[in-house]
């Protein structure tokens, strides 16, 4: 039996966080890292801007070449939809009240955050890190023009801290832009910034990753076969009619006498059996000079 789902997994291929440094942040003095890229770094944060550290918001990417060529090779072009899609992200520091080794990030703590897409995937990742930043790729200072490209808001996500190199997953909408992104077989951008003044959200980046790398999972479900009724057939005025739909899917049988309105009337539901075949006898159609019939899901 061909397969009715499949789900495809993928670690990013870039990443960065973007801070804007503050008084007390001990990297270079730590009062302005608004113009520092830390794309190599081996965490990525989130935190709000009344943070003792600063504001932290980090960039992910994520390549879908591969998902388009799965789902197309399974199913075949134009023949699935996406069902389900999550983020999948760990921490080697995910305990409340944890301090990090690096002191330029903030005690962890729960709190709220925004996932967003982001139409620019332009960004360089860069291969500044905590101890040496770079100017060679993304940037606090960066954030306006790749805002200014197109934007959305996909979610609001608590986070509790759910202790060291555990896996959380994050449920994102199916909305038109990320599904555009799927279909097209290029990349999806994601930002993650502070949504109250509480959360200091720290997870793994791709570049330290040791199985805490952040992930996507994309599910595609094949369509249904297309509705259709495949024979008709009048005996002693039963109507036999057999048709066509998903194995195991209920469906409506429904009629219509005059197909210049819309009158159209529900006669019985019925199940299609293991192959979608769905069969229906009509032994109301006595009396009729004609009757059309079609199936609803």
């Amino acid at each position: 039996m061909a397969r009715t789902e499949v789900t495809f997994t993928t670690m990013s291929s870039a990443d960065a966080f973007l801070c804007t440094g503050s008084a007390d942040n001990p990297e270079l003095g730590g009062a302005d890292l608004r113009g520092f890229n830390f794309g190599a770094a081996g965490m990525l944060a989130i935190a709000p801007g009344s943070s003792v550290k600063g504001e932290f918001q980090s960039l992910v990417k994520f390549p879908l070449t591969n998902a388009l060529s799965l789902f197309n090779a399974t199913f075949g072009p134009g023949r699935w939809f996406i069902t389900n899609i999550t983020l999948d992200f760990a921490s080697n520091y995910g305990v409340q009240g944890a301090q990090p080794n690096n002191a330029m990030f903030n005690v962890i703590s729960g709190g709220e955050f925004i996932v967003e897409w982001l139409a620019n995937d332009q960004w360089v990742e860069g291969t500044g890190t905590p101890s040496s930043p770079t100017t060679d790729g993304v940037a606090y200072n960066s954030l306006p023009t790749l805002l200014a490209a197109g934007r959305e808001p996909l979610c609001t996500n608590t986070y509790a801290p759910p202790g060291n190199n555990v896996h959380v997953t994050w449920p994102l909408p199916l909305t038109t832009n990320v599904l555009g992104d799927i279909a097209a077989g290029g990349e999806v951008t994601l930002r993650f910034y502070a949504a109250d003044d509480r959360v200091n959200y720290l997870f793994n980046s791709y570049t330290y990753g040791r199985g805490n790398e952040p992930l996507i999972h994309v599910t595609a479900t094949a369509l249904p076969p297309t509705l259709s009724i495949l024979v008709g057939s009048v005996t002693n005025f039963v109507v036999h009619l057999t048709g066509l739909g998903e194995a195991n899917h209920a469906y409506r049988i429904e009629a219509n006498s005059d197909l210049t309105t819309t009158n159209w009337l529900t006669l019985g539901t019925v199940n299609a059996d293991t192959n979608g075949l769905v069969q229906y006898e009509d032994t109301t159609a006595t009396n009729l000079s004609q009757r059309f019939y079609r199936l609803a899901p």
